[in-house]
């Protein structure tokens, strides 16, 4: 069924919020517990869960939002998140619009791969690159341990925004 114009407003709208709301527990300290030191990078898995079952260019636009989101609150890495965060965003819309289906296995695969590249390329591009004392080390006791509290919160999130994205949708069950 195709979404009236304000239908499509409302959904979009619907979605800033959400990402904006991610963003303000991400980044804001103290809003959403840290385990141990390590924190849950929510945009990643809420872009991605989004950006599933739109299409190409407005999950590309809601990953570039997630990621400008997310590049205001750092200093270091101007830009690098929007990047990501998009590539993110086109590649998992890609994939559902042409080659697989928008499934909770699907979800927790591609928010994963996304949440891992994520952490590596961070990791090698502003740690060990730039040459960070015991650099090397931070990946063991900060990037990883990230990204299990990421991928362990993945399927809450992917709960919460699937019944979102599918009332706005206006996705009926249907009965066989």
């Amino acid at each position: 069924m195709e979404l009236t114009k304000q239908q499509k407003v409302t959904k979009y709208l619907t979605y800033i919020v959400i990402i904006a709301g991610a963003s303000l527990l991400q980044n804001v300290s103290g809003l959403f517990p840290e385990i141990a030191g390590a924190r849950c990078f929510l945009l990643i898995p809420v872009a991605v869960i989004i950006a599933m079952g739109e299409d190409i260019f407005s999950a590309s636009l809601l990953g570039l939002f997630a990621g400008l989101l997310w590049d205001i609150t750092s200093a270091v890495h101007m830009g690098f998140n929007c990047i990501i965060i998009t590539l993110f965003c086109f590649a998992v819309s890609a994939f559902v619009s042409y080659i697989a289906r928008d499934t909770f296995i699907t979800n927790m695969l591609c928010v994963s791969l996304s949440s891992a590249i994520y952490c590596f390329v961070y990791w090698l591009c502003f740690i060990v690159i730039k040459g960070v004392n015991a650099g090397e080390i931070t990946i063991l006791s900060f990037y990883i341990p990230c990204f299990i509290y990421t991928v362990v919160m993945t399927p809450a999130i992917w709960f919460v925004i699937n019944k979102i994205k599918k009332k706005l949708n206006h996705i009926q069950k249907q009965n066989f």
